[in-house]
């Protein structure tokens, strides 16, 4: 039975056109795969569950990542509490991430959890003089939606510091290969332009639910 960790970012429930987008690909994906087991995480519901790097947590990481790896009762209890995190991904076949464009760039809650999950001897180590990721042969499902439009080859393409960026720090962790629906523009072209583009993706997402 394959392992699925749903990872979202979704503040305004069902209102929110990355959660439609969501929808459309679990649908699919659950009626070719029944058997999967679906982890989800609800980052804006459950980021305070999250480590919230005190000078607790930044030293645990920090002896982990440069020291030799000894830890007082507190730093290990914070240490197993982040490890729990990543846990959820070592365990999982497939990785799909559903986010917004917030200001360019992510939500603070997705950031949180990337932050909490890249971490040294858990989902990657430096291997003679080179960072290797740790969650090999895991793909990577990208859901997004941003209000205005980034292609490639475009005069904005350089403002989008979303999507090459989840690219880069999850593929750091080994994550990989990449699939990717991207809804836009959704905000900047008129409601017709946001329906259609939106429609679009809809599509997309639901083909390629069907595909893996």
């Amino acid at each position: 039975m394959g392992i699925v960790l749903d990872l979202f970012a979704v503040p305004r429930a069902e209102r929110s056109r990355t959660r439609k987008l969501r929808d459309a690909f679990f649908r699919s994906y659950l009626q070719k795969h029944p058997e999967t087991q679906k982890i989800e995480v609800d980052l804006a519901r459950d980021y305070d569950k999250l480590p919230a790097w005190d000078e607790w947590d930044v030293q645990t990481k920090f002896e982990m990542l440069y020291g030799e790896g000894n830890l007082d009762e507190e730093q290990a209890a914070r240490w197993n509490a982040l490890s729990r995190w990543t846990d959820q991904l070592h365990a999982a076949n497939l990785v799909v991430v559903s986010t917004p464009m917030w200001n360019l760039s992510i939500p603070w809650q997705l950031k949180r959890w990337i932050d909490a999950v890249v971490q040294g001897r858990l989902t990657f180590e430096l291997h003679k003089g080179e960072f290797r990721g740790l969650l090999t042969g895991r793909p990577v499902v990208l859901l997004v939606t941003r209000d205005g439009a980034y292609p490639p080859g475009s005069p904005m393409e350089s403002w989008d510091h979303q999507v090459p960026y989840l690219r880069t720090i999850l593929g750091f962790m080994g994550l990989g290969p990449f699939h990717e629906v991207i809804a836009e523009p959704l905000g900047f072209g008129g409601a017709k332009a946001a329906q259609e583009a939106l429609d679009i993706a809809l599509a997309k997402a639901t083909e390629l639910g069907q595909s893996l």
